[in-house]
């Protein structure tokens, strides 16, 4: 047989202990445990599962870029006096793009305004006809503003941990450029021509980034919890920028069909 309850009873009292003052101890116990396995969790590497809200997106992007301004000569004779004073390659362009994420449902929707800036140099040829080149050298300065939609099916990373991410854009532009002539100076319209002024167009592009938390996802859950940033993404983007007016007639055509890379921060 084995004891019987008032014997556990007996036992208690003889070493001048009361149940009621166990309570305390069974809670630091319970509480022991708790911290070892917490400890122990730690030790294996086990996740944080902490993911902060996401409601924008930060690009940072790069590539050639190249203004069709020829594109408005055509025929057998035409000019080209872009290529034939800045020469045949393309220059880089670099934007920023803010996105404003504005639904998340099978992918995410949002509303995206960037900016970007161009530069390119020519030699300014001598004026007694012969081609020859002097030393003074005229600029032209691009600034493009759009406002696009964008789209980015992230459903395959949200649901299945793959790290690919594509996604589309369309939307308008306004391109503000600027040329200076030789002087540094802006020529007047009565003067060699107007120097500055703005274009309308519309731009479509289609990319595809890779997200980097899937190499190291426990830094990038740290990350997030310490920043707010939810992914890191690395993109590859084709794109047509048509920008010659919208119809318009005498409009300077600064677009380009060109691709552009960079990163992505999506908060």
């Amino acid at each position: 047989m084995g004891p019987r309850p008032e014997d556990w009873r007996r036992g208690v009292r003889r070493w001048g202990c009361r149940p009621a003052a166990l309570a305390p101890l069974a809670v630091a116990i319970v509480l022991g445990l708790d911290v070892q396995a917490a400890r122990a969790q730690v030790m294996v590497g086990e996740p944080d599962q902490y993911v902060s809200p996401q409601h924008f997106a930060l690009e940072f992007r790069f590539g050639p870029y190249k203004p069709d301004i020829d594109s408005e000569f055509s025929g057998p004779n035409a000019r080209h006096p872009y290529r034939d004073f800045f020469g045949p390659n393309s220059r880089l362009m670099s934007q920023v793009e803010v996105d404003y994420q504005v639904l998340h449902h099978v992918g995410s929707l949002g509303v995206g305004f960037a900016a970007g800036y161009f530069n390119e140099t020519g030699n300014n040829p001598y004026g007694d006809g012969s081609g020859n080149l002097s030393a003074d050298t005229s600029t032209l300065r691009l600034i493009p503003l759009s406002l696009s939609a964008v789209y980015r099916f992230d459903l395959m990373w949200e649901r299945w941990k793959i790290p690919l991410v594509p996604y589309a854009k369309l939307g308008f532009d306004y391109v503000i450029w600027t040329i200076n002539d030789g002087n540094g100076d802006i020529p007047e319209p009565d003067v060699g021509g107007k120097g500055q002024g703005g274009t309308w167009g519309w731009h479509a592009a289609a990319g595809l980034s890779f997200v980097l938390n899937i190499l190291d996802e426990a830094s990038a859950r740290q990350f997030d919890s310490e920043s707010g940033i939810n992914r890191t993404h690395v993109f590859f983007e084709w794109g047509h920028w048509d920008v010659s007016g919208l119809g318009a007639s005498g409009k300077l055509h600064v677009g380009d069909d060109t691709w552009t890379g960079g990163m992505l921060f999506e908060f």
